[in-house]
């Protein structure tokens, strides 16, 4: 750091003065001054004058303000009161008139206090002993009295306790118990120091070093601040560390962000008594002897920033401007902006790319055509020339281009940000449009209306136009704001951008994604440049056209000529990839190099299935061909036909050329409808469940069994570790892919399908893998006894344990609510509302399983117990028995509802605390009786339902049926005569006989009334 930075600027407050100073406070522009003798002297300036460097005047003096001597004072209550200690104690003045309001008890010579401006304490330490007493707005309300370890030498709030320094010891004392915990030793230091630099945190000394505490009584992972001797005081004047060295004062960053820290000297020796303000940051320190009192005034921000960044220190200067007031005026926003592109600058020389472009990209000024100024290779002069004035008019460091290794890690590190130009760029763009259609029609609709004024309106902005040179931006007054010359970088990105003319915005778009090609070539294949340029895009297609050649990457030129519409240029090439790829010049890179230098007939397949409908027998002629060299192309093919081929034709040509898509193929038949789900369900399960458990080598099984299996069951999926050659480095990743994959589709097929045969599957699966794959074909074989077994003993896992009863209970009771559709109309009527509250007993269909749970439960508790008596003390069973008869209560409380809880209390351990199931007593007990009154509702509904009945039976059986000789049966016309007859309600009669043949029932209809003989 150079010796001419400032961070404090030292003036002189009061001079040859004799006498001993103990204490200072500065509050309200006055200097408390607290002397040896039991003095008070209070110095203030001149009010009409605000010069640093003028005198200070001795405004009050006070020769008895304590008794011996002042040795601490601070103000409190927002600077109105005054706490002063001397020889008899703690005393509370007013401020300004410095009249006695009360004092503290039982502080007689006491050595320190400490005041808490939140909760109105202060605490007071009197020899051995910690004292807490609550100010009422009166008088001081003495509290606790807590025994310290040693004699405080200094005391501070800290949260909710008190950091107590001691000659040898800093210990943390809770306030509210008393209990201390130690913190740190004292080192080499004479005296304890503590010092806060936020409510939650202080430093405390320790040999040459200043420590960062925290509230709970443990050192703050921030660096410490190191000091070139032992420090006699501290304090802390946003962002500085202020030390009182023997020989001077030295100033540090508190922050650290540099490697060294700031450092300042000030030749100020014999200092005694130091304190700062933090509202003004002003620092007074006070010499022994005759050298008095002296004032450290804080250099402005903004400066200190400006000498911070001119020696390179420019972290540290962005953190100073961070604490300028108005950091979004104009000055000050200019002066960040520099910053941020210097250091980026500086940065990037340094090798530090992801860093230095980070720091270019939070300037305003920041654009395109300033980062692409560090990588001449991704923009040639022909696209730079038409935007080269958008630089910013910083003066730019020259940095050389990275070459090598540390090329792509800057350009892997520069692709973020053109992406998000980009972005930025298309959004503005489309806005821009459409607000110019929104112009367009509504001036349209106002022709039509009101022709002879829109031809005056038209003239009138031809005439605009003309003038400024800017046709179409007159809808936006912010816009036009924007565009004035000579600003294009001003302000924000949306205000740059609106500076620009739409050709210009054209050039830059131009500029930015032909960049992006390039950067995209420099990087890893990871497939993203072929999406890149399949999407619309600006790539000068001169400039990509060599790029992408020299490379390679045929396939993303195939892309980038169809985007373009070169139709007979791609299909040029494609036959070249297809059949000749030995007549180009360069070996095909990229996706073409991992789909075997055969990329083309991807697109052959696109132009194959474009033209497909019209040409079915050219594709049957192609379909084998295609598979051989691609078979994910040729499975495409057939997926996209429309009519679909029969699957009977498709799989055995998929059989015999690409039997890892048949999977794919039936799975896209079976959503076409082209095949029965019911017929070959069963048969994709064993698909995928060959594709899961199919791996290339036992070397490959021990690196991908335990990534896959734990992402596919229910854990997110990390990036499996590259191994092997280079060749084979791409194939891991996408073998994996694959194999998680197909469990999430064997999974969902399991958890869908109703026409598993989950006997014939659980016999392919190894044992002790695809648990969960297992637990669900047991649910399908109806045993969840062993499904449960397997998530709690084999995976370990109760969430899914839990999720799976769920499962079974909603099931279980969406089914049983399809019972009540069969009760009579009138009955469901009345039921509708009871229903809907629980009308059914307690647990419900599918409880049983939550029992079953319990028990699952209880006997891992069991064995856990049993092994953890074998290995541990009490106190580790006891913990492990809590924590899961915990569990056991939480479900039990979660699921109370669903559980019938006679049935349940008898599965617990008869030693279960009778606190953990208060939770789900309570919960039953309300259930119980809410159950009571609608069983009650129920009863009503039933019995009114019952009565009615009765009415009906008693009205029919009242009515009377007068049989004449001429009465017939309404089937067989005969006469009734004296035989047994049905009559029905409207009123005919028929023989019982007929009605018997007629219906076929060996029952009389309920309908009809009964017969009489």
């Amino acid at each position: 750091m150079s010796s001419e930075y400032e961070a404090f600027r030292p003036t002189t407050v009061l001079s040859n003065f004799p006498k001993q100073i103990l204490s200072l406070e500065y509050i309200g522009g006055r200097l408390f001054v607290g002397l040896g003798d039991g003095s008070l002297v209070v110095l203030a300036k001149p009010e009409q004058t605000q010069d640093n460097n003028s005198s200070w005047q001795v405004v009050q003096a006070h020769k008895t303000f304590g008794r011996k001597y002042v040795s601490q004072l601070q103000a409190i209550k927002q600077s109105t009161l005054l706490l002063s200690l001397s020889e008899d104690g703690v005393n509370l003045y007013t401020i300004p008139q410095l009249k006695l309001t009360c004092q503290a008890n039982s502080t007689k010579s006491a050595s320190r206090f400490a005041w808490s401006e939140d909760k109105s304490m202060m605490c007071v330490a009197v020899k051995r002993k910690v004292l807490q007493f609550f100010y009422d707005g009166r008088d001081f309300v003495e509290l606790k009295a807590y025994s310290a370890p040693d004699t405080p030498q200094a005391l501070h709030w800290v949260g909710d306790a008190i950091c107590i320094g001691c000659k040898k010891e800093y210990v943390l004392m809770q306030s509210s118990s008393g209990v201390t915990s130690e913190i740190a030793a004292t080192g080499k230091a004479t005296q304890a120091c503590i010092t806060e630099v936020s409510r939650t945190e202080l430093l405390i000394n320790q040999d040459t070093s200043s420590l960062f505490v925290g509230g709970n009584a443990k050192l703050s992972k921030r660096p410490s601040i190191t000091w070139s001797d032992t420090p006699v005081a501290v304090t802390y004047s946003r962002p500085y560390a202020v030390a009182m060295l023997p020989g001077h004062i030295e100033v540090r960053s508190a922050h650290r962000l540099s490697d060294h820290g700031l450092t300042q000297k000030l030749p100020i020796a014999g200092t005694s008594v130091l304190t700062a303000c933090q509202s003004s940051g002003n620092v007074f320190v006070a010499a022994t002897g005759s050298d008095g009192i002296h004032q450290l005034a804080p250099v402005p921000f903004d400066q200190q920033a400006k000498a911070l960044a001119d020696v390179d220190q420019f972290a540290e200067a962005l953190t100073m401007s961070a604490y300028l007031h108005d950091s979004q005026t104009e000055p000050n926003r200019q002066l960040e902006d520099g910053i941020h592109i210097r250091y980026g600058h500086h940065l990037f020389g340094r090798g530090e790319f992801d860093e230095g472009l980070g720091q270019m990209g939070m300037s305003s000024t920041s654009n395109p055509v300033t980062l692409l100024h560090l990588f001449p290779s991704l923009a040639s002069p022909a696209l730079l020339h038409p935007v080269s004035h958008l630089v910013p008019g910083v003066k730019l460091p020259k940095v050389a281009e990275p070459t090598g290794e540390a090329y792509s890690h800057a350009v892997s590190v520069l692709l973020p940000y053109l992406l998000s130009h980009r972005s930025r760029l298309a959004a503005f763009t489309a806005a821009t449009d459409t607000a110019h259609q929104a112009t367009a029609s509504q001036a349209s609709t106002t022709a039509g209306s009101h022709r002879a004024t829109a031809q005056h309106q038209s003239a009138s902005r031809s005439g605009e136009t003309s003038e400024a040179g800017t046709p179409g931006w007159s809808y936006s007054e912010a816009m036009e704001e924007a565009s004035e010359p000579g600003s294009p970088m001003r302000n924000k990105p949306q205000e740059f951008l609106a500076g620009l003319q739409p050709e210009q915005r054209h050039r830059l778009a131009v500029l930015v994604d032909t960049a992006i090609l390039k950067v995209m070539l420099a990087m890893d294949d990871t497939g993203a440049l072929l999406r890149f340029v399949q999407r619309s895009n600006d790539v000068d297609l001169r400039e990509g056209e060599v790029a992408l050649r020299a490379r390679g990457r045929y396939s993303e030129l195939v892309a980038l000529y169809q985007q373009r519409g070169q139709h007979e240029a791609a299909l040029d090439l494609l036959h070249t990839l297809t059949l000749s790829p030995q007549d180009l010049n360069i070996r095909p890179q990229g996706a073409a190099a991992e789909l075997r230098d055969l990329t083309g007939v991807w697109a052959a397949v696109r132009y194959l299935v474009a033209v497909g409908g019209h040409q079915t027998g050219l594709v049957k002629k192609h379909a084998r061909w295609i598979l051989t060299v691609d078979p994910e192309a040729g499975l495409e093919m057939f997926t996209e036909m429309q009519p679909p081929s029969s699957p009977d034709s498709v799989l055995p040509i998929l059989a015999s050329h690409a039997p890892s898509l048949c999977a794919t193929y039936l799975e896209a038949a079976i959503a076409q409808g082209s095949v029965s789900a019911q017929e070959y369900d069963t048969y994709l399960a064993q698909m995928y469940l060959q594709a899961v458990l199919e791996e290339a080598d036992p070397e490959q099984q021990q690196q991908h069994q335990q990534p896959v299996a734990a992402s596919t069951e229910g854990s997110s999926q990390t990036a499996l570790q590259q191994s092997g050659s280079d060749a084979a480095a791409p194939e891991l990743p996408k073998a994996a892919t694959a194999q998680q994959d197909a469990y999430a589709k064997l999974k969902r097929l399991l958890m869908t399908s109703q026409f598993i045969d989950a006997e014939r599957l659980l016999k392919v699966i190894p044992h002790a893998r695809l648990l969960e794959i297992q637990a669900l074909l047991q649910k399908h074989l109806g045993d969840h006894k062993e499904a449960l077994r397997i998530y709690l003993d084999l995976m370990h896992d109760y969430k899914l344990a839990e999720e799976y009863c769920d499962g079974i209970y909603q099931e279980s009771n969406s089914t049983s609510l399809h019972g009540m559709h069969q009760l009579p109309a009138s009955l469901q009527s009345r039921l509708k509302g009871v229903a809907s509250q629980g009308w059914g007993a307690p647990g419900g269909p599918g409880s049983d399983m939550y029992l079953l749970l319990i028990q699952a439960l209880l006997q891992q508790n069991e064995a856990a117990f049993s092994e953890a008596a074998g290995q541990s003390g009490d106190g580790q069973e006891a913990s492990q028995m809590s924590a899961r008869w915990q569990e056991v209560a939480q479900l039990l409380g979660r699921k109370h509802d669903r559980i019938d809880s006679v049935q349940a209390l008898p599965l617990l351990p008869l030693q279960m605390p009778l606190r953990l199931l208060l939770p789900f007593l309570e919960g039953a007990v309300r259930l119980l009786v809410e159950q009571v009154r609608n069983a009650a509702v129920v009863r009503s509904l039933r019995r009114s339902e019952n009565l009615q009945v009765r009415e009906d039976l008693t009205k029919s059986k009242q009515r009377s049926v007068l049989v004449t000789s001429e009465r017939a049966c309404l089937l067989c016309h005969r006469r009734i005569a004296n035989t047994v007859f049905v009559a029905y309600p409207d009123g005919p009669l028929a023989h019982y006989s007929c009605y018997k043949k007629q219906t076929g029932s060996q029952q009389m209809d309920p309908s009809l009334s009964t017969p009489s003989i």
